[in-house]
């Protein structure tokens, strides 16, 4: 399938998959003219991407989900505990910012 198509398929901009295919998280195939031929499985691959990186999973992370060096269990269980940390410092963040205005 052409950019196009993927771009409508996925949902996501022509900048961002070409980021992600930069970063090595994607590698279509290339026609004889040169342009890029997108597969099923690079959608399935950009879904995963985006599913992800809405999770707030560092690209690092992502590659090396696809790399098998780590299970998607493991990526999540990390990231959860990476979001509790952050939750809890906003938490005390908002609490400092309403008794410095009181």
């Amino acid at each position: 399938m052409t950019i196009k198509e993927i771009e409508t398929r996925s949902g996501m901009t022509r900048a961002n998959i070409r980021f992600y295919e930069s970063e090595g998280l994607l590698a279509p195939a290339r026609r004889e003219n040169g342009y890029r031929d997108y597969s099923e499985e690079d959608l399935t691959a950009l879904m995963r991407i985006r599913l992800l990186r809405a999770l707030r999973v560092p690209l690092e992370e992502i590659r090396a989900l696809q790399s098998g060096e780590t299970a998607l269990d493991d990526t999540l269980a990390r990231q959860l505990e990476a979001l509790r940390g952050e939750q809890a410092a906003l938490t005390r963040s908002a609490e400092l910012c309403r008794a410095i205005r009181e």
